[in-house]
């Protein structure tokens, strides 16, 4: 249903030339990628390697075959100028290589449908604990963050916000943020309690008033009632919110806005629905009941780890998290010591505080929001069995869309680029966690904590904080110890961009610093792994080391270029070539993303300002691996006021710029064509970068008041004015205001949600004839409505003699984590098990379209779909590949008709004769081993000869032997021996989700 916006007073911050245009989001799911991008991708890759090739060949050539290199000095240009061009090559390749595998991720995405989800809220839920780090933050921005963690689609959230602000303020504004940050909590908790304890009322009255366990009209409209409620409370708390910036806007009207309207739909279709006089079964209604106390069931809390000694004083977000997190699953009391207060474990019924122990934890930036499915969507990810061993989910966060300055745009341009960049690699088994927003599985972090002393108190790290960016250093413990991490491929989060240079500045400095000393550790990943059997694959490497240690090479590259005169011989036009397909894709991908292509001069003029503050945050991880002295932490600041930039960020660019003008003028002197261009380039790019970003006017204020602190003893700042408080609405305003706008089928609004169908996940309604021909029959209502929700994972098929893979098996998986079987057979007591069939075959078969190319499908098929050839026959003709159709408990004469090109694969039978006799009456093209056939093959003689006999019966009948639950490398080893052509199981391939068998299939 389209919902109109809410009149809502518009942020007032003036806006410059040039600022965002844009006031939509990005859309969750990355619009569809064409055949021809991909290809140009592809192009791309090959050109730039070709062309780097062609030039590094002459080179070589001429400057030491031909011997144009005549003198030492000559020799070290060449060979520098040849490993600078290498290094900025590689950086392009990895920007091009991870863009192909975000591609092929957001092509096998499938969206999973609320009908889904419901299921997994109404039943047993994992604990969640969100965790806000905030450190002297404007009230406002942390205001927007809790509320969007509180109203997440999640039950029994718990929401701390980490208070690190000093414990005894020296300013009034200091003292002020403190008390304002412990008030927050309270308040927030309050707010929500409104809405939780009227729906919670109104859920226990439908279920005491269930009279035989069957639902009436009635409580649909009840229950439609109490949607209407939320949604005028939501539009209440979307009036109340300060607009100050475009941050505001965007967390009124496409957080708090959307999910009126999301709600707002829900209602609309219950109300048709009691219209037609149909009625929900009383699940799906508890389901429903359930998601809506779930967005308001939260509790809301501050914790200071200042103000107990023996938790750890450390100035940074690592160890303010850690304080915490150490704390989970213990009771403690206060203590009071000669040092101050401390929390100490506590007997029993003398806790004063207790932190229960989750889940899961999620922690957040206090500078971002999430959409509101965030969480849910992210947990119910991780509870699946393909990702037990995730212990990181995230979605890398976007720019909020509306930026005011001409800074923000383009910084925001690079973070919705850096978004393509982390969902990439994904692809190739390379994410790192950014530390913005992430679901984090508790037993992950206790896995890798580390316990040290401070005096006599235990403190505890679970995420690293030698470097000050502790997540990527985190990223590989938790890889040492075989856990993996995931990118969600929908953008769910959004953080706040630095709205000046100043804070820009600390931001990127602090991004650039701790790369370097972590790539020492890669090493450790690599040997743990190999330890435990499993393969470093050569472009996970590539782009890990890529991305902890390209800041530091591209900086000190064109550094280079820029600053020393090279031998004019070097300079080939050819070498332009090298970086064209690396800035026309991400010219595209800028495009692609809403910005506009020319924005990559911009984006390189930007860069070019940024050299020092790269430069500075890598000269200062190697002073540390020198000196072993941590560097300082710097938070992002996040208030309204403008931050000062340092005198060396301000400075070095002015240099740079007279360096290009006095490199521009040398080149027209010795008519060094070639470099001119390219000084004339950075020259033009460096000055409108710096006057557009930074501008002048701040360049000169800023230079002054760097002058005046060094003269003069630097002045108390006054006190800012406070923000007028947004007028008070009056509750429940506009809780009847009429929702315009259609919606469609109602019943498929709440299958699927407000936004609709969903590839990938089918559902199946039973329709009202067939309801009738069952004899169904519910009071006040003229319809039944049943469904079934399923997704398809695949496991890879082997040939062991070359470790290649020839195919895929198709499995499903229903939401409600129930088995296949199981569901089949309560559809055949409906009458609807073929129907159900057919729908998990299709389902299978949509999801494999973007498998590899020349594998074969196998899927699972009843006797009863066998049954009907015409039907069958439709079915298999919708797939792109081979398909194999596995049965069990079929007869001969039900593979009379089979569609052309099908083949067949059956089960053993278990006894030796047995097996031969179905492949000699069923003349399968393939015969699977099951487990029991595989006990003690690897040291019994007798196992192996028998199947050995086997392999040679079924080779002569045309059959071919894939042996199933291959668990060991003995195993795989003494069947291959055996002359068994196939196989799978979990020690060659576990079963996974399309886009992890792609990522599978890529790097090996």
């Amino acid at each position: 249903m389209q919902r109109k916006p809410v009149e809502q007073h518009r942020p007032d911050t003036p806006r410059q030339w040039g600022a965002d245009r844009r006031t939509a989001p990005h859309p969750l799911i990355p619009p569809p990628v064409s055949e021809g991008r991909i290809a140009r991708g592809r192009l791309a890759i090959v050109l730039t390697i070709a062309v780097w090739a062609c030039y590094v060949a002459y080179t070589v050539f001429e400057q030491f075959i031909v011997g144009r290199a005549n003198s030492p000095k000559l020799v070290v240009e060449a060979i520098v100028y040849m490993l600078v061009v290498t290094a900025l090559m590689g950086s392009a390749m990895a920007y091009l290589i991870t863009r192909i595998g975000f591609f092929y991720r957001s092509r096998s995405h499938h969206r999973a449908p609320r009908i889904a989800l419901d299921p997994f809220l109404a039943g047993p839920t994992p604990s969640v604990t969100v965790l806000v780090p905030s450190y002297q933050e404007d009230e406002r921005v942390v205001r927007t963050t809790l509320l969007s963690a509180a109203l997440q689609e999640y039950p029994g959230l718990r929401v701390v916000l980490l208070i690190d602000d000093p414990q005894k303020p020296r300013t009034r504004a200091a003292r002020d943020l403190l008390l304002s940050a412990r008030a927050l909590p309270g308040a927030i908790e309050a707010e929500l309690a409104v809405p939780f304890t009227r729906v919670q009322a109104a859920y226990e009255r439908f279920e005491a008033g269930l009279g035989g366990g069957v639902a009436a009209i009635e409580d649909m409209r009840d229950l439609a009632a109490e949607y209407r409620f939320a949604v005028g409370w939501l539009d209440g708390l979307g009036r109340r919110q300060e607009m100050v910036d475009h941050t505001d806007a965007f967390f009124v009207e496409h957080i708090v806005n959307r999910l009126a309207g999301d709600l707002g739909t829900i209602a609309e279709a219950l109300e048709r629905g009691a219209t037609e006089e149909a009625v929900l079964p009383v699940e799906r209604i508890v389901q429903l009941y359930r998601r809506l106390m779930a967005i308001f069931d939260a509790s809301v809390t501050g914790f200071e780890r200042k103000r107990y000694v023996s938790l750890s004083a450390e100035p940074n977000k690592a160890m303010n998290l850690n304080s915490y997190i150490g704390l989970m699953g213990g009771s403690y009391q206060e203590v009071s010591t000669p040092m101050g207060i401390a929390l100490v474990s506590a007997g029993a019924g003398r806790a004063e505080v207790t932190i229960p122990n989750p889940d899961y934890v999620l922690t957040l930036d206090a500078d971002s929001v999430l959409l509101p499915e965030y969480c849910l969507r992210l947990v119910h990810l991780m509870e699946q069995g393909a990702y037990a061993q995730c212990a990181v989910t995230q979605t890398p966060y976007s720019a909020f869309p509306g930026a005011a300055t001409r800074l923000e745009r383009i910084s925001g341009a690079t973070t919705d680029i850096q978004h393509i960049v982390h969902q990439g690699m994904t692809h190739y088994d390379a994410t790192f966690w950014v530390g913005a927003n992430a679901v984090l599985r508790k037993k992950a972090l206790d896995d890798i904590c580390e316990v040290a002393y401070e005096g006599d108190w235990e403190i505890k790290r679970y995420i690293q904080d030698r470097t000050v960016i502790e997540d990527t250093e985190s990223t590989i413990d938790l890889g040492v110890r075989g856990w993996t991490l995931h990118n969600y491929p929908e953008r769910l989060a959004y953080s706040a961009t630095p709205p000046d240079f100043g804070s820009l500045c600390i931001q990127r400095q602090r991004w650039a610093n701790g790369g370097l000393l972590i790539l020492s550790r890669l090493k450790d990943q690599v040997r743990a792994r190999s330890a435990r059997g499993q393969k470093n694959r050569f472009g996970e490497l590539f782009l890990r080391v890529n991305y902890m240690a390209s800041i530091f090479w591209s900086s000190i590259c064109l550094v280079i270029m820029l600053a020393y005169p090279f031998n004019a011989d070097l300079l080939n036009p050819v070498l332009l070539l090298v970086s064209v397909p690396y800035f026309m894709m991400m010219a595209a991908d800028l495009r692609y993303v809403g910005y506009k292509r020319m924005d990559i001069l911009r984006i390189y003029g930007f860069n070019l300002i940024l050299l020092p503050v790269n430069l500075s945050g890598s000269f200062a991880s190697m002073l540390q691996l020198l000196t072993g002295e941590k560097s300082q932490f710097k938070r992002t600041p996040k208030v309204r006021n403008r931050t000062t930039a340092a005198t060396t960020y301000l400075l070095a660019p002015l240099a740079l710029i007279a360096l290009c003008a006095w490199t521009v003028v040398r080149d027209v002197q010795l008519g060094q064509w070639s470099n001119l261009v390219f000084a004339v380039v950075n020259l033009v790019l460096a000055s409108y970068a710096m006057i557009a970003f930074v501008g002048l006017g701040n360049t000169v204020v800023d230079l002054l008041t760097h002058l005046k602190g060094w003269l003069y003893r630097p002045v108390q700042p006054k006190k800012s004015r406070s923000a007028p408080a947004a007028k008070p609405v009056a509750p429940g305003h506009g809780e009847g205001r009429a929702m315009a706008g259609a919606i469609g089928d109602w019943a498929s609004v709440l299958h699927y949600g407000a936004e609709g169908n969903s590839p990938g996940l089918v559902a199946v309604r039973a329709s009202q004839a067939a309801a009738s021909r069952r004899g169904v029959r519910t009071p006040q209502a003229s319809s039944s409505f049943e469904e079934y929700t399923f997704f398809t994972v695949f496991q890879p098929i082997f040939e062991l003699e070359s470790g290649e893979v020839a195919g895929y098996e198709a499995l499903t998986r229903f939401a409600d984590g129930s088995s296949p079987h199981q569901g089949l057979a309560d559809a055949q007591e409906q009458g609807r098990h073929i129907d159900l069939d057919a729908a998990l075959v299709r389902a299978a078969m949509a999801s494999a379209v973007s498998l590899p190319e020349g594998t074969w499908l196998a899927v699972n098929v009843s006797p009863g779909l066998l049954r009907r050839p015409r039907e069958l026959e439709e079915l298999v003709a919708e797939s792109d590949r081979p398909i194999v159709l596995e049965i069990d408990g079929a007869e001969p004469e039900d593979l009379v008709d089979l569609p052309a090109g099908v083949r067949i694969a059956v089960d053993d039978a278990g006894a030796g004769y047995d097996s031969l006799a179905r492949v000699e009456s069923l003349k399968p093209a393939f015969l699977k081993l099951g487990r029991k056939a595989l006990d003690g093959v690897a040291t019994e003689g007798a196992r192996r000869a028998s199947i050995r006999s086997l392999v040679e019966f079924a080779r002569e009948n045309g059959c071919t032997v894939i042996a199933e639950g291959i668990e060991s490398a003995s195993q795989r080893d003494a069947l291959a021996a055996c002359g068994v052509p196939l196989g799978q199981g979990f020690y060659l391939g576990k079963p996974v989700p399309v886009e992890r068998a792609l990522a599978d299939a890529a790097t090996r």
